[in-house]
């Protein structure tokens, strides 16, 4: 392999992105990899009283108490109920040492896109949807907005402050 196809074949990887998909109310998202941790059910939740409304809950994840946000929430858009025959799904995150579960409608695949797939955010987009917006990707069938996971928890720490 020679040194220029080398280094054409690390700019593309470079340009990769790498997205957890999730959807809610019906708006397919993605959160980068790289802060995704895991993917789980959450099967028994502790309310928090007088919690933000973001806050769902505790949950006892292998062993380790950890804080449950409503992604809906944080992103001011309504949640669908869940059926009662379905555990609510969630996405483990890693934000400054500690371990928060998002609640999601639903959870999708893992998507490699490019960066030429993306573009910036609209300007008619709600306020609350373009601070946490990192870019719009052209799918197929649909949208689908990639979400600056740390701003939008950032964002909830210094709404808990």
């Amino acid at each position: 392999m020679s040194a220029e196809h080398r280094m054409r074949r690390d700019v593309a990887i470079a340009d990769e992105i790498q997205l957890v998909t999730v959807r809610i109310e019906g708006q397919l998202i993605g959160l980068p990899i790289t802060s995704v941790r895991d993917v789980f059910s959450i099967h028994a939740m502790t309310p928090v009283p007088k919690a933000d409304r973001a806050v769902a809950g505790l949950v006892n994840l292998r062993g380790h108490i950890v804080t449950i946000l409503d992604l809906g929430s944080l992103l001011n858009a309504r949640r669908s109920e869940q059926k009662s025959d379905q555990e609510p799904m969630a996405v483990g995150v890693e934000w400054q040492g500690e371990v928060f579960g998002l609640v999601v409608d639903e959870i999708g695949d893992v998507l490699s896109l490019t960066v030429d797939s993306s573009e910036a955010m609209p300007a008619n987009m709600s306020p609350t949807w373009a601070r946490f917006t990192r870019r719009v990707h052209k799918l197929d069938r649909e949208l689908m907005i990639e979400i600056e996971l740390h701003t939008l928890l950032e964002t909830m720490s210094l709404q808990a402050a």
